[in-house]
């Protein structure tokens, strides 16, 4: 997975922050959307800092800066966590993002230049390979890349603020869905669909088309979570019964 990659799946760097601090922050955000850290573990400081090179102080910056952003939640009088969505939060998040970027791709229709086109054919192109070569994240930072032109053109500056803040909650269950077979052929198709509406010049059949794609996406995310879920009692279940006590 090359950095180039992740960059465009990982929401833009805030200006202010330092080279350390933006490495850092760059460095827990893989380690989240690769699984490495999972949704509700505990994070605990001395090994972040072992992690991460840095320390005990521009850890604890790091981690308000992923509180602001949603990935990480800093409950009192227990520490850091990496954030957990409910079965309605993803529900509604997947809701305010299909909106907003349905609108965005109609807006986009209307101002698309032939280059912004040709950025859109390039990335499909390397959705395509990435799902060929089996590469999870390589797919998500091509469709993210593709979203990433249509946002960029779409006129409306907040619009684009609030969607890549509400895309990154969401990266996690993504990048893991993407595992599943079936689900990046029909992300690809999907992903034509949108491309195809936007090249004929019908904004409303680009929305829909988007609308279509976030509400399979929201579907896969909610199957992640449950699955999720899950694992910690199938665990709870075969170390019962590995010590001879009943599975429930």
């Amino acid at each position: 997975m090359k950095k180039s990659d992740l960059d465009k799946i990982l929401p833009r760097p805030t200006s202010q922050l330092t080279k350390v601090l933006d490495q850092a922050v760059s460095r827990l955000r893989t380690m989240i959307m690769t699984g490495q850290l999972q949704p509700g573990q505990k994070l605990v400081e001395a090994e972040l800092c072992e992690e991460l090179s840095i320390s005990r102080a521009s850890v604890r910056e790091v981690l308000r800066i992923m509180e602001k952003q949603r990935l990480i939640e800093l409950i009192p009088n227990r520490g850091p966590f990496v954030a957990k969505l409910g079965w309605g939060e993803i529900e509604d998040i997947h809701d305010v993002w299909a909106m907003l970027t349905g609108e965005a791709v109609y807006r986009f229709v209307e101002r698309a230049q032939a280059q912004d086109l040709e950025t859109i054919r390039l990335a499909v192109g390397k959705l395509q390979d990435a799902l060929k070569n089996e590469e999870e994240l390589a797919q998500l930072a091509a469709t993210n890349e593709l979203f990433g032109v249509i946002l960029d053109h779409c006129g409306n500056q907040v619009l684009v603020e609030i969607v890549y803040s509400l895309v990154s909650r969401l990266n996690f269950l993504r990048a893991q869905a993407l595992r599943y077979e079936g689900w990046g052929h029909l992300c690809l198709h999907e992903i034509r669909e949108i491309v195809a509406a936007i090249e004929a010049k019908n904004p409303l059949a680009a929305r829909d088309a988007t609308r279509r794609h976030i509400d399979s996406a929201c579907a896969a995310a909610k199957q992640v979570a449950l699955l999720a879920d899950a694992q910690p009692q199938v665990r709870r279940a075969v170390s019962r019964t590995r010590s001879g006590r009943p599975a429930s």
